[in-house]
């Protein structure tokens, strides 16, 4: 009789909570909500999302705080979501790193495809390959001289586990270039400095207005696009896949949310991105930094796991490891 009492009133109880649990989805946002971004302020993540914060603040009715948490490719931040209480205030603005970096982790911080829901896809961007003065200035040409000398060329990546490495051992392995020798750098930056420099003599890296001024000034190449087929970013590079049949690959930025976050506020925080999204001042923004503005919750899904069956081939293939 004690047992039944107590079922009954777990019953009671877990009824008593119900309206409230779906009243406050109903109701979010309620307070202010945080997108935290992997990195420190100023990269591509950072400047998306401060272009929806304002236009994304006034549909919800609430605040929209970008919160900083850099450091291990990313992991550092995701890892923080993924412990945050999925209650749809707590948010990670990522890319493609979420899904590279636990891949070549030997014991991962976290699952980017069981920890995480996709919420809305915010773009889409193309690599480039980019060279020193010194390479051939053709990518036809780049392709041959480096298959014809294994070994002979440094590289630079601008963050290990990053989606730069593993497209480039991805370009490598469809090229026929064999044995070239990566130079790991803390970021982007430094990584294009050392290709100005002639420390390295190419890499591949998002597009950027100041490469996009080195182009200019001739201190920089740009040979080819890592997307199938011509990028409407930047149309006159050709495609990668021009000299080298079958190579593809995108990075891609977006939000997420811890796994177990109410459908309900999903929808609501993807209906509003999209909204944001769908205004030509901000598509302008998008184009400008180099990003094809796009949204939807399955798009995301989809290209996390197309990413994570990709690079997990490319990690396993390669035996590639940051540990």
């Amino acid at each position: 009789m004690h047992r039944r009492t107590l079922v009954a009133g777990a019953l009671l109880a877990l009824a008593a909570t119900a309206p409230a649990l779906v009243l406050a989805q109903e109701n979010w946002p309620d307070r202010p909500i945080k997108f935290i971004v992997p990195a420190a302020a100023g990269g591509t993540n950072d400047v998306l999302g401060r272009y929806i914060q304002e236009p994304l603040q006034k549909l919800l009715g609430q605040p929209v705080v970008m919160e900083y948490k850099p450091g291990a490719g990313g992991a550092i931040a995701s890892q923080y979501v993924a412990q945050q209480p999925a209650d749809g205030y707590t948010f990670l603005l990522h890319g493609s790193g979420l899904v590279t970096v636990p891949l070549v982790q030997r014991k991962p911080s976290y699952d980017a495809v069981k920890d995480f829901v996709p919420v809305s896809l915010m773009g889409t961007s193309p690599m480039v390959l980019m060279t020193n003065p010194s390479m051939p200035d053709s990518l036809a040409q780049f392709v041959q001289q480096a298959r014809a000398k294994p070994g002979s060329l440094e590289w630079g990546a601008s963050a290990l586990g990053g989606v730069g490495q593993l497209a480039m051992v991805a370009f490598h392995d469809a090229a026929g270039i064999k044995n070239m020798v990566m130079v790991p750098y803390p970021g982007a930056g430094p990584a294009a400095q050392a290709l100005l420099s002639g420390q390295t003599k190419y890499m591949l890296s998002t597009p950027s207005s100041v490469t996009a001024g080195f182009v200019k000034d001739g201190k920089m190449r740009i040979l080819g696009v890592s997307t199938g087929q011509r990028s409407p970013l930047l149309p006159e590079v050709p495609s990668i896949s021009e000299a080298v049949p079958g190579y593809h690959t995108e990075t891609w930025f977006g939000l997420v949310a811890r796994t177990g976050t109410p459908p309900q506020v999903v929808a609501k925080l993807a209906d509003a991105v999209a909204k944001v999204i769908a205004q030509p001042d901000i598509q302008e923004k998008f184009r400008a930094v180099y990003v094809v503005p796009k949204s939807g919750t399955k798009a995301l899904g989809d290209i996390i796991r197309a990413d994570h069956e990709l690079w997990g081939k490319v990690v396993k293939a390669n035996n590639i490891t940051m540990d």
